[in-house]
Parts: structure tokens; C-alpha cells; sequence
């Protein structure tokens, strides 16, 4: 990614939101069992350690054990819990402390790259892509939305967790399609009535959405959330399941839950049935017909924990007792509440948009990164395509003479149809493009991400050319041409004559791929642009140009 014209802090950045569309998370890892040792290790590079927040880095050169005390890290790490050699991977903020029962770890990172973790976890990249984006919509409005985990006095804080009792998440690398997805919805989140919305989602409804309140007395009052049926996943799969268990089991069962059981189970009947049909409450019934009543959702848990969580997939079912054999036929996966995955995907198959998807499982919810928006919108101009949330008419001559004085200055045959997106916000900027908030834009392939319009201000026309020349510049450089180069070119075709900053030509490349201050970025950029001036002024600009697609001569590098 290049990221260049450096934003003169900072009043601008007090403008944004504290949760304009998006923010870091904090996420307990390893949060279905304790952890008493782990140890730390770089997966690549500037992965690093502290001993306290505000401490200096150390490099992550070797693996480090850990069992008590307080740790930092950061980079592309890896956390491997000792005993069950359970990893996790990821490049975020990582915080280890050590307590009387075990290791808290939580790793922070953006709502973005949280988002696509779990749509990576809970989707799958060959699925339509309003299916995916409608999913992302969901997870992010979920992540962004409170507190999801309680882990208690005395541990550190954290919002949510990596297993399902929060949102699935699979970290590492994730697919063009979830990335596409995920990029395109950024920020974009379930309003209603002026507050985001409580969002859930299930892998198949099997034909009726689940009513919020039926599964969490505290949602009764949530309307966007009431059961109805579900014509588009039943198009895809009925789900139908089957599954026996026997009596002797399930009373294993009951009795190390803690449940007051009868001594030989003769039957199991369902005496309360939500809006949807789903099992609320059944009764374990003795021999002499003596009741003992459960709640169908703990016993559908206790089952899961015990035999599997593939045995009773849902609370949708019908049971009985057969020959000492507990028998469910049910449908659907899941507890059905907000959006079912399987209706999602056939209504994408059926070209259906995803603002279309959440708004027939979520009813009477807007989408938008704020309640006052209606999320992104795009157009066109000539060849460009401009995505924005708001009107962008004011700019789009400054756009449109911005490319033609690109094309102009390093023209190219090759057929570019840039995308330019004017982020709603400095922080869903720096969502967007994993870069500080001091940078007034960010180029990465054809897409162009600008700080808002408010924030560029009269550097509009400068910015636009800039990154409008780093496409130009990029769509002809070769993998060998050095991050200087490109850098170089760029800041000396969009008129740099006043530079006349010298560094070594490795620090200045350092500088470019990981600046670790404003001032260092600039540095670098200066330092690049007197460069191939320099270069430009003795060997002449076709020679210069000639290197990107070839490899600067060992002399001049």
C-alpha cells in the first residue's frame, strides 16, 4: 500500500467520532479454557515485546515462555497455549497477565480486520457477495454494538471472545471475496430508531425466524426481531435432521448438570412452544408419571457438551421416547434469531442486494455508518467509479481534471479504471487502510481511499493528483522496482522542486515501508523526491521511467 501527502496535525482528527463507523476491539483469546503458560513468537517481521504499555519495543527475535507477570506484544505474532498447543495468529496488540487461575490474553485489533475474521470463520469465500457483505453488515454491528464478554473482577477487560458464545473468528489470511466484501460495507452497521440495533444470526432458521425474546427474555421489545417465516432457505435446504439418544445417557446427562431427574426416564414431552414452533420448555417424565421440568435450551447445551454439538442442531423439533431411545426430528441449525445464513445465500443467488438481505431479516432497521446516513452510494465519471456516504457532486470536476492531469503528465496504455473512496471518517479511514490517521490518502491497486472531504479542505486538487499519479506510476512497475523509486517519481511528477533531503538509501526505503512518525514519512518522502530529481536532471525521465519496469542500475541504487 502507498500512503503519501501527509496530514499537518491535528484539530482535524478531533472532528471524528470516538465510533465514527468503526474502532479497536477487544477480543479474550483462548476463552473456553484456562491457560496457565504460553509462549510468544514473530511470524515476520517487526513483531516486538514490552513489559508495560508505554515501554519501550523490544524485537520478538526469539520465542519467549510465559507464565506470570505482564507482557505486551505486537506485530505479526503467534500465542501458543503450552498444554493443549492451541495457536492464534495474528498482527495486533497483544496483552498477557498472569492471575490466580490462568493467563488472561487479549488481543486487540480494528473492527475491520475483526469483521472479516469472523465472516472468514462463518462464512465461506465461494458465497455470493451480497451474502458475504450482508454477513459483515451483521458481525460488524454485533462487534460494534457493547459489551459482549464478562470476564470478570480482577481480569482484563474485554468486549468479546474468539468462540461462538461471541462470534466464530479465523485469523490469518483472508480471501479476495471476504476482503471484497468486508471493504465494501465498511463501517456499515444496523440503526434503529437512532441506536444500533441487536443483531444475531444463525446457520439455517429451518423456515421461521426465532422471535429475540423467546430466547432472551431482555429482547422481548426488540420489534426488528419477531419470528417469520422464511420462504428462501427452505429453497435451499430444508435441513432436516435426525438424531437417537439413548435414556441411559440422557440421565447421565441430568445428573451431572445438577438437574432434579426422575429415577428411570419413561418419556420426554414438550409442554411450551415459542411463536415459531421452537421447543421453550419440555418435561422429564417417571414412570408414575411425576413431571420434572427443563428448559429446552439447556437441555439442548448439555447435550451438545456432552455428545456433540452436531446431535440436537436446534430447538425446532419433535421428541419422543422409543425403546429406552430419545428420538428428535427437527430442523434447522441454530437458534434462528436475526439473520439465517442459508435464506441469505439464496436471496443473493436471487440478486438480491445486501441491504435488501438484512432489511427482510431485520425489520425496519437502516443501514448506514451513522444513523443519519444511508450508507455508501456510488457513481461514475467516465472512467472512474467514486464511492462515498453523502454527495459528492461538488468534487467531481476536481476528479475528473485531477485524472486528466495524470494521464498527461505520465501517460501509459494500459486501461486503468481507478475507484476512489472518500472515507465517512478519519477512523473508518484508518479502518480501511491500516494506515495513522495523519495520512491524507491511501492507494492500494486501483482504489484510491481519501480522508473525508472535510478533512482534505482546499488540498483536494493536490491530493487527487497525487494518487491519481501513484496509480499511474504503480500500474507499470515491476516487482523489482524499489518503494524510493515509485515513491520518487510520484512526489517529482506532481511538481517537488524545493526538496533537497538526503538519506541512505536503505533507511529511506525502511522509512517508506514502516514509517514510525509523521516526521520520519516526510523525511523519506523528501528524501525520495530530491532523489529522482537528481536522477531525472543526469539521466533524463525515460531512462528513469525505463527502471521501473527494468531494475536501477547497481551504481545509481
Amino acid at each position: 500500500m502507498k500512503a503519501v501527502w501527509l496530514l499537518t496535525l491535528l484539530p482535524a482528527l478531533a472532528m471524528a467520532q470516538s465510533d465514527g463507523g468503526g474502532r479497536d476491539v477487544n477480543i479474550a483469546m483462548f476463552s473456553t479454557h484456562a491457560v496457565h503458560g504460553a509462549t510468544l513468537a514473530a511470524t515476520g517481521e517487526s513483531a516486538w515485546t514490552a513489559t508495560c504499555a508505554a515501554c519501550a519495543h523490544r524485537p520478538l527475535a526469539t520465542p519467549i515462555h510465559f507464565a506470570k507477570g505482564e507482557i505486551f506484544a505486537g506485530g505479526p505474532v503467534r500465542v501458543t497455549d503450552n498444554a493443549s498447543k492451541e495457536t492464534r495468529n495474528a498482527t495486533g496488540l497483544w496483552h498477557l497477565r498472569a492471575t490466580a487461575n490462568g493467563i488472561d490474553i487479549i488481543l486487540s485489533l480494528p473492527s475491520e480486520r475483526y469483521v472479516a475474521a469472523v465472516v472468514a470463520a462463518e462464512g465461506s469465500p465461494s458465497e455470493k457477495p451480497q451474502a458475504l457483505e450482508a454477513l459483515a453488515i451483521v458481525a460488524r454491528t454485533y462487534a460494534l454494538n457493547g459489551r459482549h464478554w464478562k470476564p470478570g473482577a480482577g481480569h482484563l477487560p474485554a468486549e468479546l471472545c474468539d468462540s461462538t458464545q461471541c462470534q466464530a473468528i479465523r485469523l490469518g489470511h483472508i480471501s479476495t471475496s471476504i476482503e471484497t466484501a468486508v471493504r465494501s460495507s465498511a463501517g456499515e452497521t444496523m440503526w434503529f430508531h437512532g441506536r444500533r440495533a441487536e443483531v444475531f444470526f444463525s446457520q439455517h432458521c429451518g423456515g421461521e425466524t426465532e422471535a429475540a425474546g423467546a430466547v432472551w427474555p431482555t429482547l422481548r421489545t426488540a420489534k426488528y426481531l419477531a419470528a417469520h417465516p422464511d420462504t428462501f432457505c427452505v429453497r435451499r435446504d430444508k435441513a432436516a435432521w435426525h438424531t437417537e439418544v439413548l435414556t441411559a445417557q440422557l440421565m447421565e446427562i441430568a445428573h451431572a448438570e445438577g438437574w432434579k431427574v426422575p429415577v428411570q426416564l419413561a418419556d420426554l414431552r414438550v409442554t411450551q412452544r415459542s411463536p415459531s414452533h421452537r421447543v421453550l420448555k419440555l418435561d422429564l417424565v417417571d414412570q408414575d408419571g411425576t413431571r420434572f421440568p427443563v428448559a429446552a435450551s439447556s437441555l439442548r447445551l448439555a447435550i451438545g457438551r456432552a455428545l456433540g454439538w452436531n446431535r440436537v442442531r436446534s430447538d425446532l423439533y419433535d421428541v419422543a421416547v422409543r425403546n429406552d431411545v430419545v428420538v428428535f426430528d427437527g430442523h434447522g441449525h441454530g437458534h434462528g434469531v436475526g439473520l439465517c445464513q442459508a435464506g441469505a445465500s439464496e436471496m443473493a443467488v436471487q440478486g438480491k442486494s445486501a441491504r435488501e438481505i438484512v432489511e427482510y431479516y431485520f425489520t425496519g432497521v437502516s443501514v448506514g455508518v451513522t444513523p443519519n446516513d444511508a450508507g455508501w452510494q456510488q457513481s461514475s465519471n467516465g472512467p472512474l467509479r467514486i464511492r462515498s456516504v453523502g454527495n459528492d457532486a461538488a468534487y467531481q470536476a476536481a476528479i475528473q481534471h485531477a485524472w486528466a492531469e495524470a494521464a498527461k503528465r505520465f501517460p501509459t496504455q494500459k486501461t486503468l479504471t481507478p475507484e476512489i473512496v472518500a472515507a465517512p471518517s478519519v477512523e473508518i479511514f484508518r479502518q480501511m487502510t491500516a494506515s495513522p490517521g495523519w495520512l491524507l490518502a491511501a492507494t492500494r491497486g486501483n482504489t484510491v481511499v481519501l480522508q473525508p472531504w472535510s478533512i482534505l479542505r482546499n488540498q483536494v486538487d493536490s491530493v487527487l493528483l497525487h494518487e491519481f499519479l501513484h496509480l499511474c506510476v504503480e500500474s507499470e512497475a515491476g516487482e523489482k522496482a524499489p518503494l524510493w523509486l515509485r515513491e520518487g517519481l510520484v512526489e517529482y511528477l506532481a511538481g517537488d522542486t524545493q526538496s533537497s533531503e538526503t538519506m541512505q538509501t536503505a533507511s529511506m526505503e525502511t522509512a517508506l515501508r514502516h514509517p514510525s512518525t509523521q516526521q520520519e514519512s516526510q523525511q523519506a518522502h523528501a528524501a525520495a523526491a530530491a532523489k529522482v530529481r537528481g536522477l531525472v536532471g543526469r539521466y533524463g525521465i525515460t531512462s528513469v521511467r525505463g527502471w521501473l519496469t527494468s531494475t536501477v542500475p547497481s551504481g545509481i541504487a
